[in-house]
């Protein structure tokens, strides 16, 4: 059963224009682990709609990382984000950096 896990705001930029996201996370409990799931949309100068999809994270940051991936994808750059904390928006925090994909060693 899906239930209502948290929500955030992320601040991004693109072509000089600051977008930010208003995305719900539910949680889902698979075999006695949680799933987290989150779905957000916008548009931009280019596009009529950009939809932005995260499945099966396993916790927030995780959700948050691949939410960035998804953001740079599309040629956003992620500023900050904030938490909800009940009926009150919590302090703005930087993005936590990207980890970069582990190198490659060459044959």
């Amino acid at each position: 059963m899906m239930q209502e896990h948290s929500r955030f705001q992320l601040e991004a930029t693109k072509l000089a224009r600051t977008v930010v996201f208003q995305v719900t996370v539910f949680s889902r409990g698979d075999k006695a682990r949680p799933r987290l799931y989150a779905e957000t949309q916008c548009s931009d100068p280019l596009h009529f709609l950009l939809q932005f999809v995260v499945r099966d994270a396993p916790d927030f940051q995780t959700l948050l990382q691949k939410f960035q991936g998804e953001l740079s994808h599309r040629g956003f750059e992620s500023v900050r984000y904030r938490l909800r904390d009940g009926s009150a928006w919590q302090e703005w925090l930087p993005v936590p950096t990207q980890e970069p994909p582990p190198a490659q060693p060459s044959p």
